[in-house]
């Protein structure tokens, strides 16, 4: 049989002022656009998220099997305090007789933000975190590389203020609703 011809394909020269031309640009910034939108994303996660959790990393007790909620509310008010011994160094620094002004304005400044935000978020919503709780999870977080890409597959779990108080006041009534059965009873 024959072969048919091959067919040339010539990449036409769009005319700059065309309706192409406007189409092809806009999906280049498009394009262009979303790249910009996922390594802003890549960078919150190596610098917000990676920062949290490796301090968790550092700070948790790797011999222990698992954490009760108390001590995993415990840890995070550990980490919510975190800038305390810096920010009293600023305050010190500040507290020098003679000096004008405030030195390190703008680290203070920031360093209360993130205090302010983490504590809003951690009344309010919850900080998510690896589950603590339960002793799969806290083995696999204990052999974790540092690498935010691979917390993915790390079960994650919000650690509520409120639900500690709440869990407190729980045990708290059910001691002394015992306590006043116990004084009935003798």
């Amino acid at each position: 049989p024959k072969e048919g011809k091959a067919k040339l394909h010539c990449k036409k020269v769009v005319h700059p002022n065309s309706r192409k031309a406007t189409k092809l640009a806009r999906q280049a910034h498009r394009d262009e656009k979303l790249q910009r939108k996922k390594t802003e994303r890549n960078y919150h996660l190596q610098i917000k998220v990676g920062e949290k959790f490796r301090w968790f990393f550092e700070n948790i007790n790797h011999d222990k099997t698992e954490y009760s909620s108390s001590e995993v509310c415990e840890l995070i008010e550990r980490y919510l305090h975190r800038f305390d011994e810096e920010l009293q160094q600023i305050n010190e620094q500040n507290s020098i007789k003679g000096r004008q002004g405030r030195a390190h304005a703008s680290r203070e400044d920031t360093l209360r933000n993130v205090i302010e935000w983490e504590r809003e978020l951690y009344n309010t919503c919850g900080i998510e975190l690896p589950d603590l709780t339960s002793a799969k999870v806290l083995a696999q977080f204990g052999e974790w590389n540092c690498d935010v890409a691979s917390l993915k597959l790390i079960r994650m779990r919000k650690f509520k203020s409120s639900a500690l108080e709440k869990k407190q006041e729980r045990n708290d009534n059910e001691t002394d609703e015992n306590l006043k059965e116990g004084n009935i009873k003798t």
